[in-house]
């Protein structure tokens, strides 16, 4: 289960991505997951927008390649 404030990336259906947080989570009756998801940055922010856990993943972090 990934954690409130976690920064996330989000790939939809429509195939848009974006990189934000986790602002909000519910668990509907049927068990599926939902995330609201923030975007900060630029000067501005966005309050969020409801994803299916489907559509939200962790970015991995990047490693250091040795020349």
């Amino acid at each position: 289960m990934l954690e409130l404030n976690q920064t996330v990336i989000v790939i939809t259906d429509k195939g848009t991505a974006y990189e934000g947080y986790i602002m909000a989570r519910a668990t509907g009756e049927d068990g599926a997951s939902a995330y609201k998801i923030g975007v900060e940055g630029a000067g501005f922010e966005q309050q969020g927008q409801w994803h299916k856990a489907d559509d939200v993943f962790v970015p991995e972090p990047v490693k250091d390649e040795q020349v």
